[in-house]
Parts: structure tokens; sequence; C-alpha cells
């Protein structure tokens, strides 16, 4: 089997290589592309086909597009797929069919589905993360996550993995997991944990939090306000490792009501998960979100947790492939679920008045001015230091900009203190604005023209995902993963490269925008399955069929 796997991986990059050839950025493909004989795609007009990692096509599969064919990661579709965004207009019976046009739309494909064959997708099929379509259906609808779609004389959805309870059999009370983290300030894995708290049926499950800081943070009045509790427990520092230990086992032993951990801890999950095992938690998951590089003092001690972590989780999620390639390993890329960093894509959709509200606050009021914004906690791990020499450079070629900077420090103001000193060095006192830790991320990146994002290395950021739905044309480094540009409107410069050449593809990316209308951002991410509604849904069903299943 080994060598007809690796013959359709290479024809799969036969195929890449041609299709680049023909439609250059408007077909976009991920990773490990497997095809059988007889692919065909088109892309016309301002068509675009987005494909994931790890997707196979069997033979003679065709992909059309005018408007936008996106595909998961990891889906496999059958013999004798078609896929169409468009369709024929038929409100003039006087006309040539061929002459009335095309109805234009997408087809988004979740990931991990299975597309049977001679299955026919039409504009408007939006298919699910996990769901089945059975042999020969004809979709134009959408349907949900996890579903079997089988043929009829209409087609027939059925939930994947039915639940054995029925609603009026639902519990009076909620399956609690207990999510550990640092700190519930506004840092990514945490704002990612309050999104899929806000959107879950808090009836079936909801979220309470084991901290390692012992200051109440940003997000733990909106945590109590929904139900949540918040535990505190010592650093994991590794003076602390024995005593956490201790006190992490003292917890279980006292709170045996929770059944599903999920640890945000990275590496460090190793401790409490190990402990977890041993004590039966039946439901022990590890999530990466994050994708370290270079050499620090601790990385012995990194890698010893993160090569036993697997051993003790039932589960693994990662933000990215890249991420879960660090944490879990390549081997295990098989079983880890790519937890999209979903937003609500309704609140970041672009508003022309907000924009220009938004720019009044803060005294941008010449429609002119480039404003250039960046959002994160100031660490190195950010690279300030670098957004600071770009900006300097673009404001030497254009002088009316801004740099709004979102965040604050990770336990202090130090580093921030220290880029503040930075700017003023420059004479950048006037041009850059400290906006501080908010919590109306999406309202200010209204007032934004371009993002950027230097940083020395990134899982899947959700700021990326953020600033996308807002409409706004990105530049990142090359560190930073390309599995997080789902709008096309993303250009990455190499770290190393000057601050010259980053601050040039800063005014090209403003310049040359994928589209034109930025409202447009909240849809292409909302169809690439970054949408918070659908996957907090995925995600308490998970949670109740993997407890269901564990305690079988």
């Amino acid at each position: 089997m080994l060598p007809l796997k690796a013959w359709y991986r290479f024809v799969g990059v036969l195929v890449k290589a041609l299709y680049r050839l023909l439609y250059g950025r408007r077909m976009r493909w991920g990773r490990a592309f497997h095809v059988r004989g007889g692919f065909r795609a088109t892309v016309d007009g301002g068509g675009r086909i987005v494909i994931g990692d790890d997707v196979f096509f069997n033979n003679d599969c065709a992909v059309h597009a005018m408007g936008l064919v996106r595909i998961g990661d990891g889906t496999a579709f059958g013999e004798n797929v078609r896929i169409y965004d468009h369709n024929h207009r038929f409100d003039d019976p006087d006309v040539p069919i061929r002459d009335r046009g095309y109805d234009v739309g997408e087809v988004v494909v979740g990931s991990r589905c299975w597309i049977g064959s001679n299955v026919t997708l039409l504009k408007g099929a939006r298919i699910g993360d996990g769901s089945v379509v059975g042999a020969g259906c004809v979709i134009d609808g959408e349907i949900p996550a996890g579903s079997v779609v089988r043929r009829g004389s209409a087609p027939h959805v059925e939930p994947l993995r039915p639940s054995t309870k029925s609603e009026t059999d639902m519990p009076s009370a909620p399956l609690r997991v207990l999510v550990l983290d640092t700190v519930m300030d506004r840092g990514g894995a945490e704002t990612m944990a309050m999104n899929y708290l806000r959107h879950m049926d808090r009836r079936k499950v909801t979220y309470d939090f084991l901290v390692n800081r012992d200051y109440r943070a940003a997000y733990e009045d909106e945590i109590e306000s929904l139900g949540g509790r918040i535990y505190r427990m010592c650093p994991m520092y590794p003076q602390y490792f024995g005593r956490y230990k201790r006190e992490f086992r003292r917890f279980l032993r006292d709170h045996p009501e929770y059944r599903v951990i999920h640890s945000n801890l990275e590496e460090r999950s190793y401790f409490p998960l190990r402990i977890a095992a041993e004590m039966g938690v039946p439901v022990r998951i590890a999530h990466a979100h994050n994708r370290p590089v270079g050499f620090d003092a601790k990385l012995v001690v990194r890698e010893y947790f993160r090569l036993r972590l697997p051993r003790y989780v039932t589960h693994m999620f990662a933000c990215g492939q890249e991420a879960g390639d660090w944490l879990f390993g390549r081997r295990r890329r098989a079983r880890v679920v790519q937890q999209r960093n979903a937003i609500d894509t309704a609140r970041y959709r672009y508003d022309a008045d907000t924009a220009v509200a938004v720019r009044a606050e803060f005294g941008v009021t010449d429609p002119d001015t480039l404003v250039v914004g960046h959002v994160g906690r100031f660490f190195p791990q950010k690279n300030h230091d670098k957004l600071i020499d770009v900006f300097a450079e673009l404001h030497r070629i254009r002088p009316n900009s801004v740099l709004w900077l979102v965040g604050g420090g990770e336990t202090d103001d130090r580093l921030k203190n220290e880029i503040r000193a930075k700017a003023a060095e420059l004479g950048l006192t006037d041009a850059v604005r400290f906006l501080g830790v908010r919590d109306d991320v999406d309202r200010i990146m209204q007032g934004m023209d371009v993002f950027v994002l230097p940083s020395l290395y990134e899982g899947l950021p959700v700021t990326m995902i953020e600033a996308q739905a807002a409409g706004l044309p990105c530049v990142i480094s090359d560190r930073v993963p390309a599995q997080c540009d789902v709008t096309g409107n993303v250009t990455v410069v190499p770290l190393e490269e000057s601050a010259r050449r980053w601050a040039r593809a800063v005014l090209e990316r403003r310049a040359h925008p994928a589209f034109a209308d930025r409202a447009e951002g909240a849809d292409l991410v909302k169809g690439a399955g970054y949408d918070i509604v659908v996957n907090a849904r995925w995600l308490q069903d998970f949670y109740l069929r993997a407890l269901e299943r564990a305690e079988a």
C-alpha cells in the first residue's frame, strides 16, 4: 500500500504544479494532497478554489468555481464527485440557456468529511465538519456537522452518532468541563475558551477553570456571570512542581464531578493529565495552541514533558497542524483534532460608520491617514521590537500614518515600557498609540487599515482570524503558519527581511487588497469554517459523546 499511496501523492504534486501555472493564487492547496486519475478543475471570472491539508480525490472528480469552493482538512472524495459553485439562470425561457448567465455562490466542505461516489455538490452546499454524504446524493443546502446524508427521494439527514438521550432526557445539571489554563486574561487560548463558553448550550455543557495565578484576571467576572467557577492553584514553575502535583491530586479527590478535563497548558499538561489518568478521569484532552521555535534554557524540560504527554491523554486537539505536530509529533497527526479558533464573525463585519467613529476616538480625523494595527500581548514572541522598526521605516515613507498597539504586558509592563521608550527614541511618540487591553477588539479593528504580525512563532493566531473577518489586509512573518490565511488577503514576509522590505510589503498589501469590500471578509472567514456557532455546537457534542463512550 505504501508505494501506491506515494504514487497518489506524487500525482497530487504534479496536479498542483499544473494548476498553479494555470490559475496562480486563485487556486490554493494545503499539504499532502492526494489524487487519482482524471481530476479536473476550472476557475473562471473571480472564482477561487481553496483546498486544505491532507485532502484526497478518487478517480474522475471535478471542481468548477466562479465564486468560491473551499474544502477543509482531511476530507476525502469518492469517485466521480462533481462540485459546482454556480448554476444557470432559469428566469427567461425566451433566451437560450447558454446566454442567460449564471447565479454564482459558494460551496463549502468542512474538515474530516467523506463525500461518497457520484455525489454532486451545487451552489449553496455547506457540509459541516465530520459529515458523511452517501453515494449519489445531490446537495445544495446546509448539512450540520457530524451528519450522515443518505440518498432518497430527498436527502435524508441524521446524526452521525445519534445520542441515546432525547431533549426530554436532558440532565438537570450540565456537564461541567474543567479547563486548565495559566490565567484567564485576554490571550489567544483564553479568548478561544471564552468564545466557546459563550456559544455552547450551557444547559448541556459549561466550563469551570483551574488557573495558576492568584490575581483576578480580565475574564473572571464574565465567567462567573455565565455560571462558571474559578479555582486557583500554585504556579507551574520548577520550584513548585512537587507542590502542584500534591495540590492537583487533592483537588481531583475533592471534586470527583470533573469527568472531562481540557488542558490549554501545552507541554505542561503532562503533570495534571498524568495525575488525572492515575485517578480515573475518563476524558483527558490536551490542546496545542502554539509552535515554539528556537532554544532556551527550559528546552530539555519542555521536551521531556512533550514526549511523555501523549501516553496520558485520551484526545489531542490543536488550533492548526503545525501546533499539533510540535506538541504531539507528526506521526500522531491522524489522531489530532484541529479545533478551529472560531469567532463570532458577525461582530467583526466591517462597518464604515463604526470605522469613522473609532478613528475619531483616537484622534484620526483625516481619512487619508494610514492606521497600522497590531493586537498582541507584550511578550517576546510577538516581536514588538521588529514591529517598531518596520513602522519607523513606513512612517518615513508615508508620514501620514499611525500605529495602534492593542494589548497588555505578560506579567508586568516592563516590555511595554521598553517599546514605548524605543518609539520615543525614533521620534514616533505621537504616531504610536498604546491602546492597552481592550474588550472591544472587534470594534477597534474597524478603524485599522492594515494588520501586521511579525511574530517569532505562532500556533494559529486568533487575531489573524479576527483581522481577516474585519476585512483587513494582513502582513505576517514566515514564522506564522500559512494555514491562517483563509481569505487570500495575507502577505507573508520572511522575518529576516529588512524593515524597508517589510514596510513596502505593508504598503503594497494595503494598496492591493484581495477584495474591495471589506465586509466580504466576514463572509469568507465564516465560509472557511471559523464561525463560532457551528464550532461550539460541535465541541459540546464532542464532550458529551466522548464521556458517554468512555463510561460505556
